[in-house]
């Protein structure tokens, strides 16, 4: 019960563009070109869901997440503003419908890239909307993912490198971590969507337990990093996803000794408090219970 309700929610919240989009007089958030280096572009709004990152390398485009379906043609005239390459890879960091959606929008891609986790969800026989798999039956699996990883690996378009990470389970338990080492930006998806509590999709093996943990393995295993892109909203500096992580562990300990004490989960969330050189970070309904209720269900497990 409680993981239908934690999904629903997420469901819920994930398909509000989708929603209001139909509802009169409803306007979806306008496309926001946001230059942060010389050669990478990060493309905001067009609906409520995950940015898309332009990388333009010497061998041709990558793009990072396609938002929601519909959005590709928007994406490409969005594209065509600062250069005329073509797309020459496409890379996901993670399954859920408002990064993958428009995958099968951009004609064929030489090489669509996700961790291996993610393409098995992908390739699932059913599964509910936020997974994504039914929009890669048919003819449209030639675009599932045809290069995928493990833990690192890199990757060139031409003469730039782009380099892979996986962490561990947080989000989903495909979440990749992209650095573009030559500009020193990294981009993690919705294991760093915003500055606050997470969704967690436990159908795609997404954990509460393990997400401070996957965060400060993150911290540790990026280098040479200056700034980090949200999933959903701005780029931030590197000190701000080493907060994150502190943030994470700070509400772990937190909770845990609540759940020793004997406190629901609902109770820890009323009381919880940031320290003071977290207050940037949000902690908000419904996510803060919901995130609470599955970490102890997690711990209760065990």
């Amino acid at each position: 019960m409680l993981r239908t309700y934690i999904l629903s929610t997420l469901l819920v919240v994930a398909c509000v563009s989708v929603v209001l989009s139909a509802q009169p007089g409803f306007t979806p958030p306008p496309l926001r070109l946001e230059p942060l280096e010389d050669k990478l572009y990060v493309l905001h709004g067009g609906c409520m869901c995950g940015n898309t990152l332009f990388y333009i390398a010497d061998g041709g485009v990558v793009m990072v997440d396609t938002k929601v379906s519909g959005q590709g043609e928007a994406i490409l005239e969005q594209l065509r503003t600062v250069t005329d390459k073509p797309i020459a890879m496409i890379i996901n960091t993670h399954t859920h419908f408002d990064h993958t959606g428009s995958n099968t929008e951009f004609g064929a891609i030489d090489r669509i890239v996700a961790h291996e986790n993610a393409k098995a969800s992908l390739m699932k026989t059913s599964c509910p909307p936020v997974t994504n798999c039914d929009a890669f039956k048919g003819d449209n699996a030639s675009f599932l993912p045809n290069v995928t990883f493990s833990d690192t690996r890199s990757v060139t378009v031409g003469t730039d490198q782009i380099d892979l990470y996986y962490f561990g389970p947080g989000h989903t338990d495909g979440d990749t971590w992209i650095v573009f080492p030559d500009i020193r930006v990294a981009m993690g998806g919705d294991l760093f969507g915003a500055k606050g509590v997470p969704f967690i999709d436990v159908n795609n093996g997404g954990t509460a337990i393990g997400y401070a943990e996957t965060v400060a393995n993150a911290v540790e295993g990026l280098k040479n990093v200056d700034t980090v892109i949200s999933g959903h909203v701005e780029a931030y500096p590197w000190d701000d996803l080493v907060r994150y992580a502190d943030f994470h562990r700070n509400l772990e300990t937190y909770a845990l000794a609540g759940l020793e004490a004997g406190q629901s989960a609902a109770q820890v969330a009323a009381a919880y408090t940031s320290p003071a050189s977290l207050t940037d970070f949000s902690f908000t309904e419904p996510f803060a219970t919901n995130f609470i209720q599955l970490l102890f269900d997690e711990m209760s497990a065990r």
